[in-house]
């Protein structure tokens, strides 16, 4: 028995799975009478989830791998709509994934290589929900931390222990999970003139690139730096390598673009079934290179609304000292343009931006610090519950509601985003009515 499984797997270990659990006896015998058979290809398919099925929320991707007798598994690549997903290199060929909460369609592909350099593929494709189903899932999704009196994560909660209040009206949760979604995120890095000051940039970089070790199989990241401009330096890519080489090219010139990064870079990250997070490295000045004029198009509320629209988690990170003690300028004949009013603070620009969007600020004026501030935001990300409902307001208005969540029965801070705004009918809405 041991000589089949080795041809099966090609690297069969004693005490490990090769068929992957619950597949059942008639699915393993047939599986040995492939390798009895002596078969010259190899061959991978999809034994979960079918071809044509509907893939919803925490789902379970398993394989089927056969290969030649004598020959060795390199790997198996699975890819999730053109990304890299997982790679396994032994059995059990078995890897959970989110398919997310809107049931949309995805398209799978298993790539078998072979120590010799054989390959071969397979690929599925899950369909959406029905239209007339949507409406049933058009879940409003929240991601929280939970802390106590001492500042403590709390990771005990179930569903029953949260109180949902959307516009006043108590909500009632559909889904209820501590299992992490998969992670989108956005490191978007302040590379304007003013980081050249206490060698800010640099240190940005060094910390920014050991929070990449937080990305796990299915997380993608991207890269974007301002100055004068809006520059993505590198798109979303599962591979750390291209993220690090981008992060290690910023390097200081221009002004400050900040509102327009925020506004830029919440649109790139609106398409995603996950958590949808920027990290957000500045010292909040918005303002030209010439110091006379805004740095952005954009204003600070115009940018965060579109952080709430994407439903983005931003968490900044205020470089420089002094920042709760410099206040934003009031441009001569653009007064509108700032939305606040010159008693607020570059520190409090930045705060406005995580709280208002369940994420967390911090402000670091030192190298150590700086590495806290990323430590912090990691711990916040690893301890987050998630949370759908369905809202007992069923109008597509585009307009915003407020939320408050609670844990009535324990004194504890729960930290998410303030509120959201409702989706507007899509085309195929208003086409099928």
């Amino acid at each position: 028995m041991t000589d089949i499984r080795a041809k099966l797997s090609g690297r069969w270990r004693p005490g490990r799975s090769w068929c992957g659990p619950a597949i059942g006896v008639l699915l393993c015998l047939q599986a040995v009478s492939t390798a009895l058979g002596g078969a010259d290809d190899p061959a991978v398919r999809f034994l979960k989830p079918r071809n044509r099925a509907t893939a919803l929320g925490q789902t379970s991707i398993r394989l089927f791998v056969s290969v030649p007798e004598g020959a060795a598994v390199d790997s198996v690549e699975i890819r999730v709509d053109g990304r890299l997903h997982t790679r396994l290199a032994a059995p059990p060929w078995e890897v959970d994934w989110h398919a997310g909460d809107e049931g949309s369609a995805h398209t799978l592909e298993a790539v078998l290589r072979l120590v010799d350099g054989r390959e071969t593929s397979t690929r599925i494709r899950t369909s959406p929900l029905q239209v007339n189903l949507i409406e049933r899932v058009d879940l409003v999704n929240l991601y929280l931390v939970v802390r106590d009196g001492s500042g403590g994560y709390v990771t005990d909660l179930t569903d029953t222990d949260f109180k949902i209040v959307e516009d006043g009206v108590e909500q009632s949760i559909e889904r209820f999970t501590a299992t992490h979604k998969p992670l989108r995120v956005g490191i978007v890095l302040d590379s304007s003139r003013s980081m050249l000051k206490e060698q800010r940039l640099e240190k940005a970089k060094k910390a920014a690139l050991e929070f990449l070790d937080i990305l796990k199989p299915g997380d993608e990241g991207t890269v974007v730096n301002f100055n004068d401009y809006v520059h993505v330096t590198q798109n979303f890519s599962s591979k750390k390598e291209l993220l690090a080489r981008a992060i290690q090219d910023a390097f200081p010139s221009g002004g400050t673009a900040l509102y327009d990064a925020v506004w830029k870079s919440s649109s790139l990250l609106e398409d995603f079934d996950g958590r949808r997070v920027m990290v957000l490295l500045s010292d909040g000045r918005d303002e030209s290179s010439s110091g006379f004029e805004p740095g952005s198009l954009h204003t600070l509320d115009e940018s965060l609304e579109q952080a709430l629209r994407s439903e983005v988690m931003i968490f900044p990170i205020g470089l420089g000292k002094d920042l709760d003690r410099t206040y934003v300028r009031r441009w001569e004949g653009l007064s509108g343009r700032s939305n606040v009013d010159t008693s607020t603070s570059l520190a409090d620009v930045l705060q406005r931006l995580a709280d208002n969007t369940g994420g967390r600020a911090v402000m670091s004026s030192s190298a150590g610090k700086l590495k806290k501030a990323f430590e912090e935001i990691a711990d916040d990300l690893r301890h987050q519950y998630s949370i759908a409902y369905v809202s007992t307001n069923p109008v597509r208005d585009g307009k915003w509601r407020e939320l408050r969540v609670q844990v009535p029965s324990r004194p504890l801070e729960v930290v998410t985003r303030t509120g959201y705004y409702a989706r507007k009918p899509s085309k195929k809405d208003r086409a099928s009515r």
